[in-house]
């Protein structure tokens, strides 16, 4: 997938390819951010958009018989796919944005516009996924199953059965109409569902975020009351001067939707995690918790209250709050959380900055960890000023996928010891942000070349040199 940046902050014109594992690095005030939040956004205005509903509907989808319809997968309904995708990045533009990053100058987004490219695989894929998947729950009693014959795709739907309860992984899917009238709308939204799944912003003020967020939501419900019952006495223009008057708490989207995150986490009906039923994402959430945190663990306890807080685990008999644990410890909490009661394959995760607040030697622990969340599955996209992630990362692409043998006595140099944490180099997009455009760090002989934040060491061990030589020559003159 790949994405085009217009007049985004101080960039002209930048296009990025969007990968299993891309990560940006630049000097601070580059637009780094903003090129993370845009993808983001237009990752969710894609998944959310039902543009393409019409389109599909006068497809050739045809009944063949009570209960069974069938597609033809040909180059038409490939590229409805691929039309549908670059239209939206075309309305995620002007007033839109401007919302999205909450801009009060109502101009710096003005001339902002995006280009998505999805290829026809990508398409191609996601339909196979969703064979693969097989079943779909529409209901409490009835199933659509989707299968291919060569070219055609039947979507046939039965009553629910014991046998698809216990064979299969079931996809619930809300129908508010009867379904003999959208089996083509379902099967557009299944595979918009599979291109653009979950995603997951972790903005660079996450470290901060977990302690306050119950306050934040506390407040905006309070001013959300006042504002309401000002409706009844109050003019429009009344209204905004009153939430001026009241400071009212904006923040970008992807601030606002991590914070809808730790409160959803907190208010979902979670069961208990045992050794015997955690998942590979819970039980990366333990080696994280072993290898970074020294063993202490954090969760989501009841309070007595019926509700839920953080605690973290620091030995046996002894639980902290979050606001008291260490700031590598809160700066992780967010990520552990998502592993232990949100991940899933096919999640995308925004992760600004994710070496805040962490010792070097974790820093590489993390991306291995995230490697292997890759391997499980999930995309992921950072930006990171952190020389000793992307020296690592260069160390993470050069694993050799041909010989099991030899990658797995490679892994025994790991951090985590994982050999999971290898990714072939084609999964893996690198940029530097270069006078105001995107540049791939990628080199075919060396893998991938960080110049730019190991060059700022070389200077300073130089800088070492030039202040000791100096002084040297002022003792010189001195004695003289």
């Amino acid at each position: 997938m790949k994405i085009k940046f217009s007049n985004l902050g101080s960039i002209q014109e930048t296009e990025l390819d969007l990968r299993p594992l891309t990560v940006i690095i630049g000097p601070n005030n580059s637009n780094k951010t903003y090129i993370a939040y845009s993808i983001y956004g237009l990752w969710q205005s894609a998944a959310g958009s039902t543009r393409g509903i019409n389109k599909i509907q006068n497809l050739a989808i045809k009944q063949e018989q009570e209960g069974t319809w069938s597609i033809t997968l040909d180059d038409q309904l490939i590229e409805l796919f691929i039309k549908d995708i670059e239209g939206t990045a075309k309305n995620f533009q002007r007033g839109i944005l401007e919302s999205f990053f909450q801009d009060s100058s109502h101009q710096l987004f003005d001339k902002t516009s995006f280009d998505i490219k999805v290829s026809r695989e990508e398409v191609e894929d996601a339909i196979n996924q969703l064979i693969e998947q097989e079943t779909f729950v529409l209901t409490g009693e009835l199933v659509l199953k989707i299968s291919r014959q060569s070219n055609i795709l039947y979507l046939k739907r039965q009553s629910i059965n014991e046998e698809i309860n216990n064979n299969h992984k079931l996809t619930y899917i809300e129908v508010g109409r009867p379904f003999d009238n959208i089996p083509s709308i379902l099967f557009y939204l299944m595979v918009k569902q599979i291109i653009f799944p979950n995603a997951f912003p972790f903005p660079a003020e996450r470290n901060a975020f977990i302690n306050t967020y119950k306050m934040l939501a506390n407040r905006r419900y309070k001013l959300l009351k006042q504002t309401q019952r000002e409706l009844f006495s109050s003019s429009s223009t009344r209204q905004l001067d009153l939430l001026k008057e009241q400071g009212d708490i904006r923040y970008p989207q992807p601030v606002e939707d991590f914070l809808d995150f730790l409160s959803d986490i907190e208010l979902q009906e979670t069961t208990k995690i045992n050794s015997s039923n955690k998942n590979e994402f819970q039980k990366l959430a333990d080696e994280i918790e072993k290898q970074l945190q020294n063993k202490n663990k954090t969760n989501l306890k009841p309070t007595k209250l019926g509700g839920k807080e953080i605690k973290v685990l620091v030995k046996r008999g002894l639980e902290i709050d979050i606001y008291n644990a260490s700031s590598s410890i809160k700066q992780l909490a967010p990520l552990l959380l998502y592993l232990r009661f949100r991940a899933s394959k096919g999640d995308f995760l925004v992760i600004d900055e994710p070496e805040m607040n962490l010792h070097p030697e974790s820093q590489a622990k993390l991306l291995e960890a995230l490697s292997i969340l890759v391997n499980l599955g999930v995309r992921i996209l950072l930006t990171t000023h952190s020389p000793y992630i992307m020296a690592h990362l260069d160390n993470l692409v050069n694993g050799n996928h041909e010989n099991p043998e030899i990658l797995k006595r490679q892994c025994s140099y790991l951090y985590l010891q994982d050999e999971r944490a290898f990714l072939p180099i084609d999964q893996v997009s690198a940029y530097e942000m270069k006078d105001n455009k995107l540049v791939s760090l990628h080199d075919p002989d060396y893998g991938i070349r960080w110049d730019t934040l190991s060059d700022v060491s070389v200077d300073i061990q130089q800088k070492f040199f030039q202040i000791y030589e100096a002084g040297q020559e002022k003792a010189d003159e001195t004695e003289e």
